[in-house]
């Protein structure tokens, strides 16, 4: 094949080197002793902060940028000019197509090329999950997306092992999304390590490119010094007179400058007089090269489209097709001497994307259609390109079409691609026939569109599916999928959904109407909407059907810890306690997450044991599966399983593990739950009135509109520790007798001790009830200890006592939340000074203040040596908080595997991070606990 051939060039004069994006590179022509060197104009900030995060990398610091700017602006220049200095890097270079934009990990295949014999060295688990990502192998599941990220962070980790890397992804908006998702993972975990990556962004004529919790760097216009300096590398084209009407055109862009001068206008150029000059810029470069398209002879122009149509520049192929219009290779070579196409490593390359933009839309849409057709009889059935480029070529509904998009999705499944399953079941059903088929199509458009987070676009697909058909089946999948993210979204109008699901099931019989109502059930719970859980027990009766007990049990529930006369809150234990597993998601996107759900169910009914072990069996399967959202959720139930435990600082490590995940895929219901359900109430117990506000507000700022804070629970409980009575009993009173109590029911305790120290225990005495038939039902000896100290704060003095005595004895049968155990010392050794019996009361609060200073609940602490000091104990105590207080919540987390007996390796796949972060963490850990080795660690009492 003939080898596209390079014009010769003068060489008294710079060379204009506007490959992409990099307008502002200048280099004089190559010589035995004068290698070309790069010149950049007005670029000396950015350059310097792409050199620093290369610098960074050398020593182990890396990290990653996005550098955004609008066409032409000079991205790919400034990334271009720190390669030439990264000496000793491995340099890892690609771009995102947008032929390939839909096709999953088709990124990730071009970046990783150099390093595929490297994946045998990653876990097995990471390894096949890559292997089936890359169409590399055969795997008989799906690959999970946190896998795929965290085998492509310890890939590159492995290559940067000999000497740093330095990865680059021009165009990245037009990355496939799942690349996207696995490269950001990668991107945001590189603290530790020796690598450096760059993702090259334009704004502008281009899709949206979020990448939150990444450094940006976002390119303007030159100034005027630095335009005058390239404009004057052109001062053969511009003619003095004009040089003032074509910087104020340019607006600093570099391009721009190149090209608006030999640009063919028929007019003179008038300065821009629009607002929106970002984009006016772009679309007079994108002008410039369309008239210098049209100049071209007729066989180049079709070459160049066929060529724009198969963005891959696979030569063989855009050959074949073009041969089919009347064209040939040889045509290019015009385009090559006017520096709009190139050869590069056996593929047709356009020298920049907005050239191949002008070469496919100058073109007529009749020929763009011929150029797919040939491009698609090129390929052949046995290419999902075929498919591809069939479906451009088609103009009108086409079943043939629709199937062999179909056939794409299918391979795309496989690949565990959601996007692109998504894009090509949608695009499949664009062109079919048949409505009924076309909404089923939808359908699974967006229960994929689910699975891959697109919650926005699940919705719409969902929506045009049921405008198309009338199958029941069809139209209650399309309303279990807005209900479900209406669910999460806070949505008032979720109930609603899930009943028009159930309704729907119930037209083809009842076997499947249990899911649903359970769901709203819980959705109607959640929202305080109690008539609402009444609806759906009535739906659930009149079904009929044994998976139809699930709703019913859950509203019994329901209204049992929410204090409805009908069901006793003993009673609601036992209902939940028959739902742990007895019953089975519909379907298999929503098994993880309904068996968190499950885990929850525990944590109501009292046994913290059960719900810790559920919630860390779920997070360990959500982990090796990477299965995000469910996986957030299982992290929260354990950390307030934790929080019972009094282990406030793996507490705090889950919560915040569960914050990082929920803050990278936007979920922002969990990033309010973290903070209020687990880190609200360790500040609360810790008296941090500050952190309580700042957690509060950040928890507004995150929440969906309309959510409710549940804030008012740990205020209480922070107004009693610092002496507020009144204010606590207020705060938590109002909570006891509003819409939902099951918010204040285990703080019961906290409202009774601030009704007793403000003189208004008459006013609890059923609120008390209705815990002690809570706490009674779960079977704990904790929950009865807290039972036994409100009964002694509500009793006479002569009673109270007994009370006190039995809680802390049922306390040290059952160890759980040493905070409340401290709390019944106190108060028992306040009542035993009253009583004038000072020694004993002397050992209750000294074991009191103990164990506040452990966990470093400082008001309650100086309450307990109040009570001392008048005790006339005067000796300190210095117990000092626990050696896990020392540590980050991410090094708590390693010290702790480590202690287990994982190593690095699996320790990082654990918790996503590389095996490097893992050791980075360890060696910073081992001075605090005083330990050197694992074995010291796993003698420690953590």
């Amino acid at each position: 094949m003939k080898s596209i051939a390079s014009p010769a060039r003068k060489a008294s004069k710079p060379v204009v080197q506007v490959g992409r994006d990099a307008a502002v590179s200048l280099s004089y022509p190559e010589s035995p002793t004068h290698p070309p060197r790069p010149v950049l104009y007005g670029r000396d900030a950015e350059l310097d902060s792409i050199q620093a995060l290369l610098d960074g990398a050398r020593v182990g610091h890396g990290g990653a940028t996005v550098v955004r700017g609008e066409p032409g602006i000079g991205k790919s220049a400034i990334v271009d000019a720190v390669i030439e200095r990264a000496e000793g890097f491995t340099v890892l270079r690609t771009l995102g197509v947008e032929a390939e934009h839909t096709w999953s990990y088709a990124g990730l295949q071009m970046l990783l090329h150099p390093l595929l014999d490297r994946i045998d060295n990653l876990p097995e688990v990471q390894a096949e999950s890559l292997r089936t990502a890359l169409g590399l192998g055969d795997g008989t599941a799906k690959p999970q997306r946190l896998q795929v990220g965290l085998a492509v962070l310890n890939l590159l980790v492995d290559a940067s092992a000999k000497q740093p890397v330095y990865v680059v992804i021009d165009d990245a908006h037009w990355l496939d999304r799942d690349s996207t998702d696995a490269l950001l993972f990668a991107a945001r975990r590189l603290a530790t390590e020796s690598i450096a990556m760059v993702l090259v962004v334009r704004d502008g004529f281009a899709p949206d490119f979020p990448a939150p919790g990444i450094p940006e760097l976002t390119l303007g216009p030159l100034d005027l010094q630095a335009s005058q300096a390239i404009l004057d590398t052109r001062t053969d084209a511009v003619p003095y007179s004009g040089r003032d009407w074509l910087l104020r055109l340019a607006e600093g862009n570099p391009l721009a400058l190149l090209e608006l001068p030999v640009a063919d206008h028929e007019d003179p150029l008038q300065p821009p007089t629009t607002s929106n000059s970002r984009y006016s810029t772009t679309s007079r470069i994108k002008q410039a090269f369309t008239e210098r398209l049209i100049a071209l002879p007729d066989c180049t122009r079709t070459m160049l489209l066929v060529a724009a149509a198969e963005e891959t520049g696979e030569t063989a192929v855009i050959a074949e097709a073009a041969e089919k219009l009347g064209a040939c290779l040889s045509d290019l070579e015009p385009a090559e001497i006017d520096d709009l196409v190139r050869y590069h490593q056996g593929r047709i390359e356009f020298v920049h994307p907005l050239i191949r933009s002008a070469a496919y839309h100058s073109s007529p849409r009749t020929r763009r259609i011929d150029a797919h057709r040939a491009l698609s009889e090129a390929f052949g059935n046995g290419d999902i390109r075929h498919a591809r480029h069939l479906a451009a070529a088609t103009t009108g509904l086409d079943e043939k079409a629709a199937a062999a998009l179909e056939s794409i999705a299918s391979y795309e499944a496989e690949r565990g691609g959601c996007v692109a399953e998504m894009a090509a079941m949608e695009r499949a059903a664009s062109f079919t026939p048949d409505p009924c088929e076309r909404a089923r199509r939808l359908v699974e458009a967006s229960q994929t569109a689910y699975a891959a987070g697109l919650v926005e676009k699940a919705l719409e697909l969902a929506e045009s599916a049921e405008r198309l058909t009338d199958n029941h089946v069809l139209l209650a999948r399309t309303a279990l999928i807005r209900a479900t993210i209406l669910s999460w979204a806070g949505d008032l109008g979720a109930f609603e959904v899930w009943m028009e699901s159930a309704e729907h099931y119930a037209v083809n019989g009842n076997e499947n109407t249990g899911y649903p109502l359970l769901r709203g059930v819980w959705n109607a719970w959640e929202t305080g909407d109690f008539t609402k859980v009444e609806y759906a027990n009535e739906l659930a009766t009149r079904f009929g059907g044994s998976n139809n007990t699930w709703a019913k049990r859950l509203a019994r529930a329901a209204a049992g810890l929410n204090r409805r006369p009908w069901v006793s809150a003993g009673e609601a234990v036992d209902a939940l306690r028959s739902l742990y597993d007895y019953y089975q998601p519909l379907h298999d996107d929503f098994h993880r997450f309904d068996h968190v759900l499950a885990a929850r169910w525990r944590l109501l009914a009292g046994d913290v044991p059960a719900a810790h072990a559920a919630a860390s069996e779920k997070v360990r399967d959500c982990r090796e599966a990477g299965a995000t959202s469910p996986l957030i959720q299982a992290l929260l139930v354990q950390a307030e399983a934790q929080l019972h435990y009094g282990r406030y600082a793996d507490a705090q490590a889950a919560a915040t593990s569960a914050i990082e995940l929920a803050a990278e895929t936007d979920d922002r219901r969990a990033l309010m739950q973290g903070r209020v359900w687990v880190l609200l109430p360790i500040a609360a117990i810790r008296g941090e009135e500050r952190r309580c506000r700042e957690l509060i507000a950040a928890a507004i700022e995150d929440a969906p509109e309309d959510s409710v804070i549940p804030a008012d629970t740990s205020l209480g409980l922070l107004d009693l520790g610092l002496g507020h009575y009144e204010a606590a009993f207020d705060r938590l009173h109002r909570l006891v007798e509003g819409a939902t109590p099951m918010e204040v029911l285990t703080q019961v305790p906290t409202l009774v001790e601030a009704a007793f120290r403000s003189g208004r225990a008459g006013e609890v005495k059923e609120a008390f009830g209705w815990f002690a038939d809570w706490a009674d039902a779960t079977g704990r000896p904790y929950w009865e200890a807290l039972v036994e100290r409100c009964r002694g704060l509500l009793a006479t003095d002569a009673q109270a006592g007994a009370h006190f005595a039995r809680a802390v004895e049922l306390h040290h049968a059952d160890d759980i939340d040493p905070f409340e155990r401290a709390r019944t010392e106190l108060v028992y050794g306040e009542w035993l000074r009253r009583e004038r019996r000072i020694n004993e009361a002397r050992a209750h609060l000294r074991e009191a203040t103990e164990v506040f200073e452990r966990l470093g609940a400082v008001p309650w602490t100086e309450r307990a040596q109040g009570e001392l000091r008048a005790a006339g104990d005067s000796t300190a105590i210095q117990t000092g908080p626990d050696l896990a207080e020392r540590l980050t919540p991410q090094e708590l987390q390693v010290v702790r595997l480590a202690a287990d007996g994982l190593t690095n390796r699996q320790i990082g796949e654990q918790l996503f991070v590389s095996p490097r972060t893992v050791g980075y963490h360890l060696y910073n850990a081992y001075p605090k606990l005083g330990v050197s080795s694992r074995t010291e660690l796993a003698k420690l009492d953590l």
